[in-house]
């Protein structure tokens, strides 16, 4: 194991996700073993977090030893990210009752659907009330550091659908929060709201669109992959010793975490 600057890391990794989604601003410290790396990251979703993620990348074989070695030098974090291909390996110390599992897909294509009735919905009052009542564990919501827009349909003088573009430290977008009011499913709201959200990640430097939905949520990947999303990381995330971690989003109401 070998201790390395995150700024280093970032240099000379191949994972998409580190190079997407570390901030060297918020990241903490790495270690790589092989072509396995961990990184302590802080994510800011809603808020600060209450301690921090070890995000654990790279193949079974070269993770499985890193991460033994990380635990028996680190105090046990809040929260672990980690491949879902080296689930099985996790270290004793960072036991949980429960752990999701998600797919990290990224699109660098924009999608030519047009979508004139998606619009800035930034300013609205009733943007939370759409959140609680059709997205409640969403990772944005108004006011959640780094959201750079909500976009959304609104009918009737009524707000059915909305979501956001987070953007990372490469100027990467991230889709985050999408919501569809219940009651008004299967409309293809999501679609139209995601198809808008893309075109909008899409205009930061990286030329880049990433997005987490949960492996089960069958409906939502097929969403994405029709807009050109492609799997990059499949995770699977917990809480050791913290109990149940918590789904933010499972059904095609809201596709994206």
């Amino acid at each position: 194991m070998q201790e390395i600057s995150v700024a280093e890391l970032l240099r000379t990794t191949p994972h998409r996700f580190v190079q997407h989604q570390v901030d060297p601003a918020v990241a903490a410290r790495a270690w790589v073993a092989g072509t396995a790396a961990v990184v302590e990251n802080h994510p800011r979703w809603t808020g600060p977090a209450p301690g921090p993620q070890l995000v654990c990348l790279g193949p079974p074989d070269d993770l499985a030893g890193l991460m033994a070695q990380v635990a028996a030098a680190r105090p046990v974090p809040w929260r672990f990210t980690v491949e879902a291909a080296a689930y099985d390996a996790l270290p004793a110390a960072w036991a949980h009752d429960a752990a999701t599992h998600w797919d990290w897909m990224l699109l660098r294509e924009a999608p030519a659907e047009p979508t004139p009735d998606v619009v800035d919905v930034g300013g609205r009052e009733d943007l939370v009330h759409l959140i609680d009542a059709g997205n409640p564990g969403s990772f944005a919501r108004p006011g959640s550091p780094g959201v750079e827009v909500w976009l959304g349909v609104v009918e009737d003088g009524r707000l059915v659908a909305a979501g956001a573009v987070t953007r990372q430290h490469d100027g990467t977008g991230q889709l985050r929060g999408i919501t569809v009011l219940p009651g008004h499913e299967r409309r293809g709201l999501g679609r139209r709201v995601s198809t808008a959200l893309t075109r909008r990640a899409l205009a930061g430097r990286s030329g880049t669109a990433s997005l987490g939905v949960y492996s089960d949520n069958a409906p939502a990947v097929h969403v994405y992959r029709q807009l050109g999303y492609r799997t990059a990381h499949t995770f699977r995330s917990g809480q050791p010793q913290r109990g149940p971690t918590p789904r933010r989003s499972t059904t095609a109401v809201a596709p994206s975490r």
